[in-house]
């Protein structure tokens, strides 16, 4: 009986520890995002300097669209960093097939350099997909620890 309430007790106290996806918007439906280098037990996510980092998001579209465009920025304090990615459209070249109708399941794969020029420090990172028509299909918030 102990065994079991401290084996329940340490699961909680994983699944609390784990890095803090929080919603800023996202409009698409049955959303599902995978992070290499965060895994489900820690608190934040590692990003090792001079590698990609990949964010693959999987999602139905809750309305149709002709095109999209994908955003990455970090928060350090009270400054925003947009980083550069080309091209921005993701139809086609991040993996979304567009034009897209609603109720289709679409996969959304990001590779982003980490320079070794960055700073090795903790940032808040903004992860956006917005459609033609200005609507987020993804708008989400995670932790990331440059390293």
């Amino acid at each position: 009986m102990q065994g079991s309430v401290l084996f329940l007790l340490l699961g909680v106290l994983g699944v609390a520890s784990a890095a803090t996806f929080k919603d800023c918007g996202s409009t698409a439906k049955d959303l599902n995002i995978k992070i290499a280098g965060c895994p489900d037990a820690d608190p934040v996510c590692r990003f090792p300097s001079r590698q990609n980092a990949s964010i693959e998001a999987t999602f139905t579209t809750p309305s149709p669209f002709q095109n999209a465009t994908i955003k990455l920025s970090a928060s350090v304090g009270i400054i925003d960093i947009d980083f550069p990615l080309k091209p921005a459209e993701a139809c086609g070249h991040w993996g979304l097939k567009c034009p897209a109708e609603a109720g289709s399941r679409q996969t959304l794969k990001v590779e982003v350099p980490v320079e070794s020029s960055y700073p090795k420090i903790g940032v808040e990172v903004k992860l956006q997909l917005v459609s033609h028509k200005g609507d987020k299909l993804i708008c989400k918030l995670f932790p990331v620890e440059i390293q």
